[in-house]
């Protein structure tokens, strides 16, 4: 029994479903469809608003900010310094964003919607691998990069 708990214990600090962002990653996109499902109000801000920025947009770039952050938390990742093992989150992050500005967006909308995915999800991915990493004197430590594997 005790072994069947410390294997479940183990999958979840692996995905890190014991953070919040995966579910605040729903939570967002849930109000960004919501938004759109209500009629894609515009914002009030007439700067904004003659760029085509709606209210969804909102939700939107916090749910790739948290995708980051959840990314980024993951439990394979070392705790002391930046590895070849951040490469594999970040190639998702590039992954999930080209696809997502591909079925969102048109053709000549595509830059903007990659744009608004890539930098808060590495804004995300960053802001809390240099929390984990601060303990550390220099996490982009080369030496101790090649030595953690």
């Amino acid at each position: 029994m005790n072994k069947v708990l410390s294997r479940t214990r183990f999958i979840i600090n692996f995905l890190a479903l014991n953070k919040p962002w995966l579910y605040l990653v729903a939570y967002c996109y849930f109000f960004t469809l919501l938004f759109v499902w209500v009629g894609n109000p515009v914002l009030p801000i007439q700067v904004f608003a003659r760029y085509g920025w709606a209210w969804h947009h909102i939700p939107e770039i916090m749910a790739f900010f948290f995708l980051g952050m959840y990314l980024g938390s993951l439990g394979y990742l070392s705790s002391e310094s930046l590895t070849y093992h951040d490469s594999l989150a970040l190639f998702l992050i590039a992954v999930v964003g080209i696809v997502y500005a591909e079925i969102i967006s048109y053709i000549t909308m595509f830059p903007i919607v990659l744009t608004i995915v890539f930098i808060p999800s590495f804004l995300g991915y960053f802001t809390i691998r240099m929390y984990k990493t601060k303990k550390s004197k220099n996490p982009f430590d080369l030496k101790r990069c090649v030595n953690d594997n």
